[in-house]
């Protein structure tokens, strides 16, 4: 599955604000937990980069996530 790996500028501009660099030990709670404030907002990040993540549980060192703003509890689809 092909996915876009960060290049050594990405890596030092991240996060961005509206994307992150996947750092090893990264998971996508841990990484929602940070940007949104709750792990369940994992879905918000799986969803914007459903292209490049087949399983949620598995991402990559070097992996670029958009991040696209969370959406309050109870309004998602």
């Amino acid at each position: 599955m092909p996915f876009a790996r960060a290049t050594p500028e990405q890596i030092s501009l991240a996060p961005e604000g509206n994307r992150v660099v996947v750092q090893p030990g990264n998971s996508l709670w841990r990484i929602a937990r940070r940007a949104y404030g709750g792990g369940v907002q994992y879905t918000v990040i799986f969803r914007a980069n459903a292209e490049q993540i087949r399983d949620p549980d598995l991402i990559y060192p070097g992996q670029v996530f958009s991040l696209p703003p969370a959406k309050p509890a109870g309004k998602q689809p």
